[in-house]
């Protein structure tokens, strides 16, 4: 295959994916608005999709240029090292080029959007014909999916909340953090959405509210990634956009809706809550199991609403969430110890071997740093409890607190002993095979 049959495949499918995308987005009309237009002509919302389509298609076939300028950024940037190593590096090229026309077309298409919307964002002369072509294809693209559309997608999603030309800086933050603050100037707390475009930003993400439903699309990723910005979220209302997803999400994305929801504890910690608790009753093991394994994160932004969750999880019927809930417990060891010696007296009394075994791996260690004596005497009822691998760590924390408090390493044996005399024979096996010497001390306790 020639490199000019390449390019001349590469552009074909380029332009089917604009017209399955116009087609597409073509299914939630009306398309949103241009947030700029000048006022002596007004923009006027295309109906009709043979139109837009012929017209898109019309200005990708006469742009060969542009379109040779594109493929060739994407070559530079995404093109494997291996190629310019190979010995025949213009074979190897065309052989890659065959084999991602699906990708490299899509990102083509991507940057042809870009300049669409730069024309369309052009405060000086918006161009609003611009704006219907460009909006179009990236809510058909968002509406397909991909991992390139959820990345390259959400920086020309970003510059249509502010009617900014994609790919210009934003207006920073000022304040002390700035060499140059001279102390007067008030803090900004960052760039302001333009009115017009939070609605066109609205109006996307209502469309691809309506097709996640039943499909797969970047919606989750977007919001994950738009949850982090306060202002964004309240102006796009994004908590209340993960609350009606989340409770229905399947498996491709739970966890990006999820940790929208962390993100946004921060800002709006009322919903977010509501949501994780919802979380917590949801009826999908998937979504609890989620939830326990980011408990850390939550206890960063609200300790006792942590815990609260906690008490819930470490209930759960589902054993795997159980086990994650515990891993949490190594947090509470180091900053809430009372907190942590009532979930371990609660999680030794239900004798689930796999819980036990992950409060000895993740909090017990931490505890006894902070108090050798075992003044709680955890040690004692973890170790009858255990399994053998659980032995074995406890075993040898057992001999580090014998190294520096022997009194304590030998009251711990002696409970042991009155609580179970096999548990307390295979103490001091296990002792005998590490230390022989502090095994003599514990062997005939009595």
């Amino acid at each position: 295959m020639s490199r000019r049959e390449a390019k001349a495949l590469l552009r074909e499918h380029c332009d089917e994916m604009l017209r399955e995308s116009i087609a597409l987005s073509f299914e939630y009309l009306p398309l949103p608005n241009p947030p700029l237009e000048i006022p002596d002509f007004p923009a006027q919302s295309p109906n009709d999709l043979t139109s837009l389509t012929q017209q898109a298609l019309g200005i990708s076939s006469i742009d060969t240029a542009g379109f040779l300028y594109r493929l060739e950024t994407i070559i530079d940037n995404y093109e494997p090292s291996y190629i310019k190593r190979h010995i025949d590096p213009d074979s190897e090229r065309e052989k890659w080029l065959s084999r991602s026309i699906v990708e490299i077309s899509e990102r083509v298409l991507i940057l042809q959007i870009k300049d669409w919307l730069y024309s369309a964002l052009d405060e000086e002369s918006p161009d609003t014909d611009r704006w219907y072509l460009s909006v179009s294809s990236l809510i058909g693209l968002s509406l397909k999916g991909s991992n390139i559309i959820e990345s390259e997608g959400f920086n020309l999603f970003n510059s249509i909340i502010y009617a900014r030309k994609p790919g210009t800086s934003s207006r920073k933050s000022t304040g002390r953090h700035q060499i140059t603050w001279n102390g007067q100037s008030e803090s900004s707390n960052g760039e302001i959405s333009h009115p017009s475009g939070v609605l066109a930003a609205n109006s996307i993400l209502d469309i691809l509210q309506l097709h996640q439903n039943n499909h797969n699309t970047v919606l989750p990723f977007w919001l994950e990634r738009l949850s982090v910005s306060t202002h964004a979220s309240f102006v796009l209302n994004i908590p209340m956009r993960i609350q009606n997803l989340i409770i229905d999400c399947n498996q491709n994305n739970y966890e990006n809706l999820l940790m929208a929801t962390i993100h946004s504890l921060s800002h709006t910690p009322g919903i977010s809550k509501e949501i994780l608790y919802q979380v917590s009753n949801s009826e999908k093991e998937y979504l609890r199991r989620s939830l326990a394994s980011n408990l850390s994160r939550i206890d960063s932004e609200d300790r006792n609403f942590c815990i609260s969750l906690l008490e819930k999880l470490i209930d759960d019927m589902d054993s795997d969430t159980r086990v994650l809930s515990t891993t949490y417990l190594g947090n509470l060891a180091r900053l809430e110890r009372t907190v942590f010696i009532q979930f371990a007296n609660r999680i030794s009394k239900k004798k689930d071997i796999r819980m036990i075994q992950r409060l000895i791996e993740s909090g017990l260690r931490h505890y006894l740093s902070l108090d050798s004596n075992d003044s709680d005497n955890l040690v004692p009822i973890l170790w009858i409890q255990s399994n053998s691998e659980s032995r074995s760590q406890l075993s040898g924390m057992l001999i580090e607190i014998a190294k520096k408090n022997q009194p304590s390493f030998i009251k711990i044996s002696s409970k042991i002993f009155n609580l179970d005399k096999d548990s307390h024979t295979d103490l001091v096996n296990r002792i005998t095979l590490r230390n022989s010497d502090l095994a003599i001390l514990i062997k005939n306790i009595q």
